[in-house]
């Protein structure tokens, strides 16, 4: 791996001395990587424009010698343990202050903070670095040495006991171990109280063992292959280095709550929903009356999949945005400097693989990981920067991997080189502990006593791991308890809402403050929210202060949300004057919960990921995700597969989050159009999620309401609408609203005599009963299936019961081979085969099978609409006769 040179060791004097004077002169005219020298020196008052002109050169180019190191010094300081790059060598005879400051950046721990905007921050930052001591104190020495020799012994009797088993082993980075521990050592020391930690599958195993706190026989029993939880019914679970950890470390006089988050392979995916969960704990720390700095989030990477993967960038973006803030994050990166089998220059554009946090002005620490002392000093460094200025730090910890990507993998097939350098170059344990023996920190015979009494500890634990049995189900306690699968969990809650109140909250809903200048039209749309019928918006509104009002705080973000995409919402009231806002949510009037309304940046991926985090440690709160249309969710597929949808089967992992994805076909071509409800329907079983389509504002109340009043919680698939936010039938009676009603799974509009069924959801429904009035039919039913699933398979069936020769028509206007249809054709046919029916099958009614959900031409959509429309009631006079229905799956849109 090549190194840029560096202008430290090259520039002579005669040069610097000319570029001084041409940026004096002119800024413009040197390039801006001197230019941003020669500004930090003027900020720091090292260059004065009046210098006098004995000496003043020389103590000019000295200056710049010396900011030079500050500021590029890391890009040959000596990070690499194979030493496969040796730093340049600097001039023969320099002064004792650039000595002090070259081994200070160019040894085997380097900072980087030229890239820091604010002067403020880069001051503190190298007066702190800077005046770090010449190496920590022997008993935090004492302290990492073992943790090398558990971090030693942990892989060793793992890759004798089961050389063939996949664990991703930390061998060549063991570093990382006394790292992460000395990081939570110096967070519990100034006042942390609680860890969220997200990390990839890269010495996961031995982190959790020899750091995180988990029980070593529960550990050795998952290696072994022992299911995790004593689950009825059996739950799929996962491998162990995916699993999580929630334990209670003590550091002295402090005590830390740490989580780890169970993760997938999918990497970088766990570290918006990491971000999450600690944005959550420390809302509930602050309504305690304490502060957010209490919780630390920590974050691990690996270089080949911190600089490739997006959602890091998209959660790094969200560090500084006051909704989803967490009072700074560090970041740890397991630099292999490879990949799977991919080498550094494949991999990236960049010298470090850190670039991404010059974006948020971050300080970035280079740790060899070949030097435990190095990293311990940057963990205390990283730790006071975040506690100080709540800002994120990253800490790149520079080794190499030991085995393969795995341990049955072979690395020498593509990096002979390289693995012979590995198998020459001894572990950091050994020279560690010569180096501590030299120095007098361990006395003779130490080290060798500490590796075996790990290695007993050990192997005493993978012994009783044999006769370890789950004792738990492992569904989490604590906030999650009330929530634990039960009985209860089928009871469907009142939520109806007595008259008076329901007319006291939408009052306060209607009122605009004295002295707020609204605009016009936003005036008469809030005015509006008192008088009946209830649009969608008002009944959104109403449900979310009902909520409020019982105590439920709720939480909804996504990107416009605040005044909604459609123009519709206005949580905000913005003075025309002032720009002053005012939450009307949050001044009801009445003893409320708090309602955090936040537009988001123009993200899916980590920002859904962020709320799915919250949502895991508040099952109190209800807690919205929207896209701003519903195909804008294929940006956050990875979070919807691997979390939303599967975690509690993988890792007992429960949440209530909800999601709103706008869906309708309306001519706005394919991008705008669906929520791709057939996907969903696909990842549905075991009763994992529900998804809901509401066609009324009244039924979406007691959806939203029912979410948070069940004694279970899954996550809610909202398909919203977009047409029915201002379709004139598409409203409310108050009555609707009011006690003893409650959401509908399906919604019937019917005569005494029933001859054709059409099955259908959505706003399609509004369209096939206009066309049944205009044809003066009688005994067609329309019926909405407004909860996809779980499938109201009894309301459905007492339908079925009651129409036995009705034929039944799945009506839908998304493509054949999109949509719920290919979800309920054989589902339908079997409960109406159980009903008795006598023509059990289901036509479907549908635009034509198509790649791309939807067309982009309005005149041609409302064709194709029409022709649906007119072939769902093909055949049906208006005296009730029916001649021929659509084949079996036959589109009739054709």
């Amino acid at each position: 791996m090549s190194r840029p040179s560096s202008p430290l060791n090259a520039a002579g004097a005669a040069y610097l001395e000319a570029l001084q004077e041409r940026f004096r002169d002119d800024p413009a005219s040197v390039d801006v990587s001197w230019r941003a020298v020669f500004q930090i020196l003027d900020e720091l008052g090292a260059v004065t424009p009046a210098l006098p002109a004995s000496g003043g050169p020389a103590t000019d180019r000295l200056s710049l010698q010396q900011e030079e190191i500050r500021q590029r010094g890391h890009a040959a300081a000596a990070l690499d343990p194979l030493g496969r790059t040796a730093p340049p060598a600097g001039p023969a005879s320099e002064d004792a202050e650039t000595l002090r400051l070259r081994r200070l950046y160019q040894g085997t721990l380097t900072l980087e903070t030229a890239h820091i905007d604010d002067p403020a921050l880069r001051s503190w930052l190298r007066d702190a670095y800077e005046g770090t001591a010449a190496a920590p104190s022997a008993e935090a020495r004492r302290r990492a040495m073992s943790l090398l020799s558990a971090a030693e012994e942990f892989e060793r009797l793992l890759g004798t006991r089961y050389p063939t088993k996949k664990r991703f082993g930390a061998e060549g980075m063991e570093t990382l171990i006394p790292l992460l521990d000395r990081i939570l050592a110096a967070a519990a020391a100034a006042g942390v109280t609680e860890v969220q930690v997200g990390t990839m599958h890269r010495g996961r195993l031995s982190l959790m063992a020899n750091v995180l706190g988990k029980p070593l026989v529960e550990l050795f029993a998952g290696i072994k292959g022992m299911h995790p939880f004593q689950a009825d019914p059996p739950v799929p679970a996962d491998v162990p280095y995916h699993m999580g950890v929630e334990s209670s470390l003590s550091f002295g006089e402090g005590t830390l709550a740490l989580t780890l988050s169970p993760n997938p392979s999918h990497l970088e995916a766990i570290n918006p929903v990491t971000l999450g969960r600690a944005r959550a704990r420390q809302d509930l720390v602050r309504e305690q009356g304490g502060e957010a700095r209490q919780v630390l989030c920590v974050l691990l990477h690996t270089d080949a999949s911190v600089i490739g993967q997006g959602s890091v960038t998209e959660a790094l973006q969200l560090s500084g945005v006051a909704g989803f803030t967490v009072a700074g994050t560090i970041h740890i990166i397991v630099n292999n400097q490879i990949g799977f089998t991919t080498e550094r220059d494949e991999a990236r554009t960049s010298l470090h693989c850190t670039g991404l946090w010059k974006a948020v002005d971050s300080p970035i620490l280079h740790v060899n990981a070949d030097d435990p002392d190095a990293a311990l000093q940057a963990a205390d460094l990283a730790v006071a920067f975040r506690q100080t200025h709540g800002r994120d730090a990253v800490i790149d910890l520079v080794g190499y991997r030991r085995n393969g990507h795995n341990e049955i993998d072979e690395p020498r097939f593509t990096q002979p080189l390289d693995y012979a350098a590995i198998d020459a170059h001894p572990p950091v344990r050994v020279l560690y502990a010569g180096r501590l023996a030299a120095e007098g920190v361990v006395g003779e015979g130490a080290v060798e006593a500490l590796a075996a009494g790990h290695k007993a500890r050990f192997q005493e634990a993978l012994a009783a791991a044999a006769d370890h049995r789950p004792n738990h189900d492992g569904f989490p306690g604590g906030r999650w308890a009330p929530f634990a699968s039960g009985g209860s969990a089928a009871v469907e809650p009142d939520t109806g809402i007595g008259p008076d109140r329901l007319q006291a909250l939408l009052a306060a809903l209607a009122a605009i403050p004295g002295g707020l200048t609204v605009d016009r039209k936003v005036e008469r749309v809030i005015r509006r929210r008192a008088e009946e019928p209830l649009d969608w918006a008002t009944g959104e509104a109403l449900a979310f202060a009902t909520l409020l009002a019982d105590g439920v705080p709720v939480r909804l973000t996504g990107q416009d949300v605040v005044r909604g995409a459609f123009s519709h919402r206005h949580f905000a009231l913005t003075d025309a004057v002032t720009g002053k806002r005012h939450v009307t949510l949050n001044h009801l009037g009445v003893t409320q919960a708090r309602f955090d309304v936040v537009n988001s940046p123009l993200s899916e991926y980590a920002v859904l990921g962020f709320e799915y985090g919250y949502s895991l440690e508040r099952p109190d709160a209800l807690v919205i995700w929207e896209a701003q249309f519903g195909d804008f969710a294929n940006g956050a597929q990875i979070m919807i597969d691997q979390f939303v949808v599967s975690a509690e089967d993988k890792w007992r992992q429960p949440s209530g989050l909800v999601i709103l994805l706008p869906h309708g076909l309306e001519g706005q071509g394919p991008e705008h159009s669906s929520a791709r409800p057939e996907r969903f329907l696909q990842m549905a079983a075991r009763d994992n999620i529900r998804i809901a389509h509401p066609s009324t504002p009244a039924n979406y109340f007691h959806l939203l309401r029912r979410q948070m009043l069940r004694r279970d919680r899954k996550p809610l698939v909202v398909l919203s609408p977009k047409t029915l936010l201002r379709l004139p039938a598409a409203v409310s009676a108050l009555a609707d609203f009011a006690s003893g009603t409650g959401f509908q799974p399906v919604v019937v509009t019917a005569g005494e005599r029933v001859s054709r069924i059409l099955l259908c959801s959505g706003k399609l429904a509004y369209e096939l009963e206009r066309e049944r009035a205009a044809l003066g039919v009688e005994d067609v039913a329309v019926v909405r299936l407004e909860m996809l699933y779980p499938l109201p398979e009894a309301e459905l069936s007492a339908l079925f019961r009651r129409w036995p020769d009705a034929s039944c028509l799945w009506v839908q206007e998304e493509p054949e081979n999109l949509g719920a249809w290919t979800y309920l054709d054989r589902r339908l046919e079997a409960l109406r085969g159980a009903a008795g029916c006598a023509e059990p099958r289901v036509a479907c009614v549908a635009r034509a099978e198509a790649a791309s959900p939807a067309g982009s031409f309005h005149g041609d959509h409302d064709a194709d609409q029409r022709r649906l429309v007119e072939q769902a009631f093909a055949g049906v006079a208006a005296a009730g006769i029916e001649a021929s229905l659509p084949s079996r799956g036959k589109a009739a849109a054709e």
